[in-house]
């Protein structure tokens, strides 16, 4: 085979080879952004069903309220059982928006300053060691 003809087929190999393996990072990073994505949503809708709650609550308790002022007695443990779950479903709901903002905290390069993903161990940049 011609000497030419075999250094272009080498040199097309290791382009191939280098696209190859670029393409595998970028499935990679699109993966790990689909599964940060679906966390997030799932946190949210989390959020979402535990504010739906407090919101019924909040209406449980008015009633309460209600009801002592109209002079219709009411066990004292009602309203404070109601209350209690109110702390606690906005302690949780606490709790999910910090998960949130702790995974869409990513790394900055201390090389080149660009930002990275926490999990990446490299620079996708430049290279250097996270």
């Amino acid at each position: 085979m011609d000497p030419k003809v075999q250094m272009l087929l080498e040199k097309a190999k290791v382009l191939a080879d280098k696209t190859g393996k670029a393409a595998v990072r970028a499935a990679d990073s699109a993966g790990k952004k689909a599964t940060e994505m679906a966390q997030a949503t799932r946190l949210n809708l989390q959020i979402f069903d535990l504010n739906t709650e407090c919101e019924v609550l909040y209406k449980e308790i008015g009633k309460i309220v209600y009801d002592i002022h109209v002079g219709i007695e009411t066990p004292e443990e009602e309203m404070e059982s109601r209350i209690a779950k109110v702390d606690e479903n906005r302690a949780r709901v606490a709790e999910l928006k910090a998960k949130i903002a702790d995974a869409k905290a990513g790394l900055v390069c201390p090389n080149c300053g660009k930002p990275c993903n926490k999990d990446d161990g490299f620079c996708s940049s430049c290279g250097a060691q996270l």
